[in-house]
């Protein structure tokens, strides 16, 4: 297993992990109509610090145990597994904000009516992580295309 590949399978777990948590008590509560600006930054700021140093570690920990040089170059073939990716991550991306906004303005007014000690808080908390939703979603894409080509490839 390259390298990258190794790269690819620690940012698919981590993430799916850590983000699965976050997103999952963000829309439970955002469901219950319990929605607090500031547990919901805390809560992020956690997530986004684990995901970070896990991340960076484990990398780190594979780079020294596959003993290869983690500055080396990619070669043509992983160039264009990460082209692939690119592609398609960037197409989903292209197609998930627009609905996510599209369907958010639309559900601006059920939003507002479901806090009503913060309507525009709620709405801009509900967007904000709808949107960063979609980033983790593509980049969990992103990610798993990277390692089912490396896996034809092999």
């Amino acid at each position: 297993m390259s390298l990258r590949e190794k790269n690819a399978w620690i940012a698919v777990g981590i993430t799916l992990a850590v983000w699965s948590y976050y997103f999952g008590a963000f829309w439970i509560e955002a469901f219950a109509g319990i929605v607090d600006g500031a547990e919901v930054l805390v809560r992020f700021l956690v997530c986004m610090g684990i995901s970070l140093v896990v991340m960076i570690g484990l990398n780190v920990f594979a780079g020294v145990m596959s003993k290869k040089n983690l500055d080396a170059a990619p070669d043509e073939m992983e160039l264009h597994i990460e082209a692939r990716a690119d592609r398609f991550g960037f197409r989903l991306l292209e197609l998930l904000v627009p609905v996510g906004l599209i369907g958010g303005l639309l559900a601006t007014d059920t939003i507002k009516a479901a806090y009503p000690a913060d309507p525009g808080g709620a709405v801009a908390l509900i967007f904000a992580n709808g949107v960063l939703m979609a980033f983790v979603i593509t980049e969990l894409v992103r990610e798993t295309t990277h390692i089912i080509a490396f896996r034809m490839s092999a």
